[in-house]
């Protein structure tokens, strides 16, 4: 808790460090003037706080220890109070990282609309046209099709049967469409997105790609078909795929990268519960849980989130090294995960 408290009033300070010129600028008469570009040393702060919670996630997870007034307790993971309590501060942290978010979007893109010109609104509503894309609502004809096949599943098959469904049909009919995709994205002509830009995509894109093929083999593992109830999260985590495909390659939203941060968030999760209700052993990795792609992808979005409230979405190239060096870390958890499985 005390570690808590220290981490609340550090981001406090930042906060207030971030508002102080801004106060006096406006005290100052300059009401007139465009509204301050956020400065480096503010994020420079805000990405070292994050850093600093991030090691800290981690070496509890890895100790699996907590201190009491100097005395360590060991396995706390074993304690029921300790998780409940656990939980009910990440689900505040998570709902409080979320409202933050919204409203340093909602700021942001208050700034940036009035100092856009005419001109260059012309030509942005000229580029959006030209590249248009499917509108949402023609999802909703797959989504239907989507809510078909789970009510076959719930209603007129068994258990087994389910299982050869999603295991014969649903997952390689889905690795065929990714790979259409993949193919008809590297051989497209059109395009208005700048070179930075088609380079984050490729890494989502083929980061995706690969996680369904992981999923379709975690799927094969499973020994005994009869008990298999895991179809809803399966089709659920195809479904929420290919909607983070399409966002990140066929729409040009500056947010469609946070998208697939989230996306990548929300699977893991998918798999815990999908594991959780097979019965299965977690995966493996340096603590044999899923806390190590959890708390990297969680770094990340917040990081991605940063970008979005410090850039006005013009320079691509520092947003693109950083995905690289997520892509790297990732391929090295599973690396780990292979190599401790084995």
């Amino acid at each position: 808790m005390i570690v808590v408290a220290v981490i609340g009033v550090l981001a406090f300070l930042i906060g207030l460090l971030a508002r102080a010129p801004q106060r006096q600028q406006v005290g100052a008469g300059a009401a007139t003037q465009p509204a301050p570009s956020p400065r480096w040393y503010e994020f420079t702060l805000a990405i070292i706080l994050v850093a600093a919670i991030a090691a800290f996630a981690i070496w509890i997870i890895a100790t699996g220890k907590q201190w009491v007034w100097g005395e360590s307790i060991e396995n706390w993971r074993s304690d029921t109070r300790t998780i409940m309590f656990a939980a009910v501060m990440v689900a505040l942290g998570v709902v409080g990282l979320v409202v933050s978010l919204a409203y340093a979007l909602v700021q942001s893109s208050q700034q940036a609309a009035p100092s856009r010109p005419a001109a260059a609104r012309t030509e942005g509503s000229a580029s959006a046209q030209a590249m248009a894309a499917p509108s949402p609502v023609r999802l909703l004809g797959m989504l239907i099709l989507v809510l078909a096949i789970l009510l076959l599943c719930w209603i007129g098959l068994s258990s087994a049967q389910e299982y050869g469904l999603i295991l014969q049909l649903i997952y390689p009919a889905s690795l065929g469409l990714a790979l259409v995709l993949i193919i008809d994205k590297a051989t497209r002509a059109w395009g208005m997105k700048s070179a930075a830009e088609s380079v984050r995509e490729w890494l989502f894109c083929d980061l995706l790609t690969f996680l369904l093929v992981l999923a379709f083999l975690n799927l094969r593992g499973v020994a005994k078909p009869d008990a298999y109830v895991g179809g809803f999260w399966d089709i659920l985590n195809i479904v929420l795929l290919f909607a983070a495909f399409w966002i990140i390659d066929r729409t040009g939203t500056r947010s469609r990268f946070l998208f697939g941060y989230g996306y990548l968030i929300v699977q893991v999760l998918l798999l815990l519960i999908w594991q959780a209700t097979q019965g299965a052993a977690a995966p493996a990795s340096w603590w044999a849980s899923i806390w190590p792609f959890l708390i990297l992808e969680g770094v990340f979005f917040i990081l991605e989130a940063i970008t979005l409230v410090a850039s006005s979405g013009e320079r691509q190239t520092l947003p693109a090294v950083k995905d690289a060096v997520f892509v790297v870390l990732y391929a090295i958890l599973l690396i780990v995960a292979v190599k401790s499985h084995a």
